[in-house]
């Protein structure tokens, strides 16, 4: 059965061929074929079982399938069309489940190219439709729990000669956010099976721009020949080491991945031949590998709170922390239980740990505000509120249509009453809160702590589980006020013509003298006039000696006790005081008066609040200027939109004192059970606590799981001092793509190449370098200077691989990526190096080899 133009839903043409009907519907140049149908096939296998045994049958009966004659009659027709013999033909398979979502069968088929004669036509029908049961078939299918029912189509194409051949990925695996393409001279058949080098280039998909490019030394093409079939040639002395495609082609070529991502409605592995003339399309699949998420750590606005390298306790607590918030955040938008268990993957990875930084994971915030109305609106003011220098646009809205807009409704409406009866409450709630609130300071600061069993000690922080960290409605709906109303401010700002919004409200904002965040500083500044008044004192402070605290408690006892109602108010506030491994005021006096000192040297005329009042009047006076040209109403909404951002901030300032006065309380209690984990051998110093995760110390006292922690401790002090000595950007991005192709470097002990598919081993290598070499891969990473498809059968059993010549985008390293082997290309004397049995250790992310001392 002879199949062309369009497809009969009971006609089987194969994945392949499916492929290029569906091209032929799109605006892209697909040279002419036809198809023959598996139908065609099925009676030639119908008397062997769909079995491995019966595998070898069903490829001889395969290899002996002569085509019907009046088939025969219809393709010579066809061919007789095109042109041929003067015009060469190409012989595909199609399988009917090959290049499909899941499978694509990479290079696991033949395919004969050039062919010119009427015999050599129908041996490779015959030949294509039996490969669907060769070795590395067979073995793949295998591997992938496949039926042994292979059903193989054929594809008949008309030949296009290229002057190059390329493979397009419209999203590159490696790093999603590019599109790559991998180019050779001639024909592309040495590119698909890793025999040719090939030129590179990758662009960034969301501005098209060609960031990063290689070109190879292309020594070697293949090329049409006197008869059927191709031959290895030379390229031109002057094409070798010059790009294979102009900047117009390689524009198209982006412009095509592009279109067909879009027409597919998923990423596509893309073969392409380009002429004098034209580009060709000649196959078109669904890319099958898992394309990982690319994920952002940002940390222009937390860093604030969590400055530099932190510890693991900080970090666990801080995600525990922030996923409770997270949690009643949704509570208190009227979401579902269900539909918060549903979230529990977002709301649990809001923070990332990056070289002991910590991050937003802006994809899960982005995935939280997704559950809100009018996400775009409420994107860019939480970008605004986060201090994002740049946004993340890969994030978009999720369209909804209007019957799921109409069903949404009701709920929308009473979530946005709701919220807005919440935000009426604020004047009565935020008082409430804090009266909660310092019952329960009050109250844990009467226990002593020291007295208390490690059970004991874990029931304290389970109560402050409860009764604060899980009763933080308050300010989280003003924080939602805050947002929300910065948001409203900045829009009608930049209408009455402020072209830097952000900027004019730091101004207008400065002269608040009712900030929460300014009080500390006014009551040191008194402190500091009071130690002023008392020259003994004043030079007590200034000598710092070790017994100063002791010695203010002896002799100037008034001052003693302003301090200890200072520290007692304010003790938690200070540089980095959210990391519970701080040593603050509270835990540590000294540290106010080096806070002191500062106040006691500088000049006594000095004011640190000075001018932000004159700031102030300036900005108000620049509005009250802008406004005059615009409506009594536009100009009564500004200002009483800025009067309630005004007075949000003032809530959000004393609320987050009181977050800090609770991270206290969580300190003072891990360093009580640091203390009780000394007592009981478990640790060496309480300050070790901070090493170690909240589960960990759980475990530690209720399963008393003590026996490594010292050992853990040492090994987490070392990396996290390591990371002390390493800088780290603002925002990072997972995986993060080159900025250019740099040639890779081997140094002493260790070998580098591109890493291809994620993952890290340790084991011993063999070396391949010819088919007659041992095989026994089995527990072992393959060593090769090239592969091709037909290493299939070998991959299944090995741990790893590494290729020391080959392309990202080739049938083997698509099949590996597939299978999930971890592998490393390009690596560069891989095989004169390393030698069969030794031990290594590789990274298929960063695409580096270890080689280890104890290698034999």
């Amino acid at each position: 059965m002879i199949v062309s133009g369009k497809v009969s839903a009971n006609v089987t043409v194969g994945g392949k061929a499916a492929g290029l009907f569906r091209l032929q519907q799109t605006a892209v140049t697909v040279p002419p074929f036809v198809v023959i149908a598996a139908e065609t096939f099925d009676p030639v296998l119908r008397n062997f079982p769909a079995s491995v045994p019966a595998a070898a049958a069903r490829k001889q009966a395969l290899l002996a399938f002569s085509l019907p004659l009046a088939d025969q009659t219809a393709l010579e027709k066809t061919l007789a069309n095109w042109g041929f013999p003067a015009q060469a033909v190409v012989v595909r398979s199609s399988i009917a489940d090959e290049d499909s979502e899941a499978n694509a069968f990479p290079g696991l088929m033949d395919s004969f190219l050039n062919l010119t004669t009427l015999p050599d036509i129908y041996a490779a029908i015959a030949h294509c439709a039996a490969s669907a049961y060769s070795e590395r078939a067979v073995a793949y299918r295998q591997q992938k729990n496949l039926t042994m029912a292979a059903r193989p189509a054929v594809i008949i194409q008309q030949q296009v000669v290229p002057v190059v051949s390329g493979v397009l990925f419209t999203t590159f695996p490696d790093y999603p956010q590019e599109m790559a393409a991998h180019v050779t001279p001639g024909f592309g058949q040495g590119l698909m099976d890793g025999s040719l080098d090939a030129d590179e280039f990758y662009w960034l998909k969301q501005s098209g721009k060609l960031h990063r490019h290689t070109l190879n030394n292309k020594t070697q093409q293949l090329a049409t020949g006197a008869g059927s079939g191709l031959e290895l040639v030379p390229v031109p002395a002057e094409k070798q080491t010059v790009s294979s495609l102009t900047n117009s082609q390689l524009d198209e070529v982006f412009r095509l991945g592009v279109a067909l991502e879009q027409a597919f409605g998923r990423p596509q592995d893309v073969e392409f031949v380009v002429t004098d003339a034209a580009l060709f399309v000649v196959q078109s699949r669904p890319i099958t590998q898992p394309i990982p998420e690319v994920i952002v750590y940002d940390n222009a606005n937390i860093q604030e709170s969590y400055c530099g390298v932190t510890t693991p306790l900080t970090f666990s607590f801080a995600s525990r922390a922030y996923a409770t918030v997270y949690r009643q955040t949704m509570q208190t938008l009227g979401l579902s239980a269900e539909k918060i268990r549903a979230h529990e993957g977002v709301v649990t990875n809001l923070l990332g740990l990056v070289k002991g930084r910590i991050y937003y994971q802006i994809n899960n915030w982005y995935r939280g505000l997704q559950l809100l109305p009018s996400f775009s609106q409420n994107k860019a003011d939480m970008e605004r509120m986060m201090g994002l220098d740049e946004p993340v646009d890969f994030v978009q809205d999720t369209r909804k249509t209007t019957r799921e807009k109409v069903q949404l409704l009701p709920g929308l409406v009473a979530n946005l009453a709701r919220l807005l009866w919440a935000f009426s409450q604020l004047g009565q709630r935020v008082p409430a809160f804090h009266a909660h609130f310092i019952g329960h300071f009050r109250r844990f600061y009467e226990l002593d702590l020291s007295s208390l069993t490690g059970t004991a000690l874990l029931e304290q922080k389970a109560l402050l589980d409860k009764a604060l960290l899980g009763s933080w409605t308050t300010p989280i709906i003003n924080d939602f006020y805050v947002m929300m109303t910065n948001g409203r401010v900045v829009r009608d700002l930049k209408k009455a013509g402020i072209a830097t919004p952000d900027e004019f409200l730091s101004r207008y904002l400065s002269g608040d003298k009712q900030l929460e965040s300014t009080q500390p500083v006014k009551a040191m500044q008194r402190l500091a006039m009071q130690a002023r008044q008392q020259p003994a004192l004043r030079q007590l402070i200034l000598a710092m000696p070790d017994t100063l605290t002791d010695q203010v408690r002896t002799h100037f006892p008034a001052f003693h006790q302003a301090v200890s109602g200072f520290i007692d108010h304010y003790g938690d506030r200070t540089v980095g005081e959210l990391k519970l491994e701080t040593i603050t005021m509270r835990l540590a006096p000294a540290v106010f008066y080096q806070y002191l000192r500062n106040y006691l040297t500088a000049d006594e005329a000095a004011e640190p609040l000075t001018g932000t009042t004159t700031l102030h009047s300036s900005a108000k006076d620049e509005l009250t200027a802008l406004l005059s040209h615009q409506s009594g109403l536009f100009r009564r909404r500004v200002w009483g939109n800025l009067g309630r951002l005004q007075r949000a901030i003032r809530y959000r300032e004393a609320l987050r004192l009181e977050r800090t006065r609770l991270f206290g309380m969580y300190r003072a209690l891990y360093l009580s059970l640091g203390n009780w984990l000394v007592q009981q051998q478990a640790l060496t110093t309480a300050r070790d606590v901070f090493y170690l995760t909240e589960t960990e110390i759980i475990n530690a006292v209720v399963v008393t799981d003590t026996a490594s922690l010292r050992d853990l401790v040492a090994s987490r002090r070392a990396e996290f001092a390591q990371y002390e000595t390493e800088d780290v950007p603002s925002r990072v991005t997972v995986p993060s793509p080159p900025v250019s192709s740099q040639p890779v470097v081997n140094q002493a002990g260790k070998l580098q190449g591109t890493g291809c598919v994620a993952g890290v081993v340790t084991g011993p290598v063999i070396v391949i370098t010819d088919p007659r070499d041992n095989l026994d891969v089995t527990g072992k990473i393959v060593c090769a200077l090239r592969t091709d498809p037909g290493w299939a059968v070998l991959f299944p059993t090995c741990r790893a691989v590494l290729i020391e010549k080959g392309s990202s985008l080739s049938h083997s390293v698509i099949l590996l990526r597939e299978l999930g082997l971890p592998t490393i290309i390009n690596i560069p004397g891989l095989t004169k190096t390393l030698h069969s049995g030794q031990e290594v250790t590789l990274d298929g992310r960063t695409g580096e080899i270890t080689r280890l001392p104890h290698a034999h």
